[in-house]
């Protein structure tokens, strides 16, 4: 049980030391927040295209395109959301508020914490299942979000605008292109797919050490309440029901780990730039990004434990 225990911690310490150089970076004023924005950007950009295509690149996606997976991790997403909405527009009556306690709780940081730790988990190439579900519900917590916030800030809903923002998504761009060139039939040569492997092998250390420093460990507000509920129902509650729901219909293995990663992972960086942007309160979705970071450096360990321990990867 304690080699258990131990497995699932080493999966997550690599992330935490990227997280922790990040905030001493941000602490030693060696990066401005400016710079951190503009960083971060850079690699979303210029990076996570190839993270997303060096994963899918060179598989044989028939065996990965598991359609039980894909239909569950799809459907809990929206159920998530559905849910996610309905409790809090129970509990909370401020519009402004609305908007960043569902986008917390529903829009996961899966691109950053999925990828490094089920790498540590199964190793490098084993993980096309993580790469898969993340074509699936990246483009649904980007129309989501935008449908959150224009419905609480009374605005329009625009679907050619939710569509462009699909669509522009570098992560959705590096999948759409490994797909082409398999359709196609080209191989590439090997200096480009090392090359293209080396830039996806930098982006996830880079990328965390961006998001720790972007992380502003200042100035809280008193909403400790919306804090702590939203962090107990993203981090616990949506977790227990995700993983459970995803042993009782039997994914095991690198599935049920692509799903526990994603129903587990804290709220998205990107949720603190939307709720800014379209009329939400901007400072509580960024502690929420916050306080939910740090947490899941503890709860993640904890739910591959259990899984581990009962013997389901």
């Amino acid at each position: 049980m304690l080699n258990n225990f131990i497995i699932c911690v080493n999966a997550v310490v690599p992330s935490m030391i990227y997280l922790t150089i990040g905030i001493l970076l941000k602490v030693g004023k060696v990066v401005t927040e400016d710079e951190v924005r503009r960083f971060t950007r850079m690699v979303f950009v210029a990076l996570y295209p190839f993270i997303m295509f060096d994963n899918l690149y060179g598989k044989n996606l028939s065996d990965h395109l598991n359609m039980r997976l894909g239909l569950y991790a799809l459907g809990f997403t929206v159920l998530q959301f559905v849910v996610s909405w309905i409790f809090v527009c129970r509990i909370e009556p401020d519009n402004y508020e609305r908007g960043a306690m569902i986008q917390a709780l529903f829009r996961s940081n899966y691109v950053l914490m999925g990828f490094p730790i089920a790498f540590n988990l199964f190793g490098k190439g084993n993980v096309t299942e993580v790469a898969v579900i993340m074509m699936l519900v990246v483009p649904f917590y980007n129309a989501a979000a935008v449908i959150v916030f224009e419905t609480f800030r009374g605005g329009k809903v625009d679907m050619r605008f939710i569509l462009k923002k699909i669509l522009t998504n570098p992560i959705i761009d590096g999948g759409i292109a490994a797909f082409i060139v398999m359709m196609l039939g080209i191989t590439l040569p090997e200096n480009i797919a090392n090359t293209i492997t080396t830039l996806s092998d930098a982006t996830s250390p880079i990328a965390m050490i961006l998001l720790g420093a972007a992380l502003n460990l200042n100035g809280f507000s008193s909403d400790r309440k919306r804090i702590a509920v939203c962090t107990i129902g993203k981090l616990i509650v949506f977790p227990l029901f995700g993983i459970w729901g995803a042993v009782m219909i039997g994914l095991r293995g690198v599935p049920l780990i692509a799903v526990t990663l994603m129903v587990a992972a804290p709220d998205a960086l990107a949720s603190y730039a939307m709720a800014s942007g379209m009329g939400g309160n901007g400072k509580l979705a960024g502690e929420l990004v916050v306080i939910t970071t740090l947490v899941s450096c503890i709860t993640i360990p904890l739910w591959l434990f259990v899984l581990k321990t009962n013997a389901y990867f």
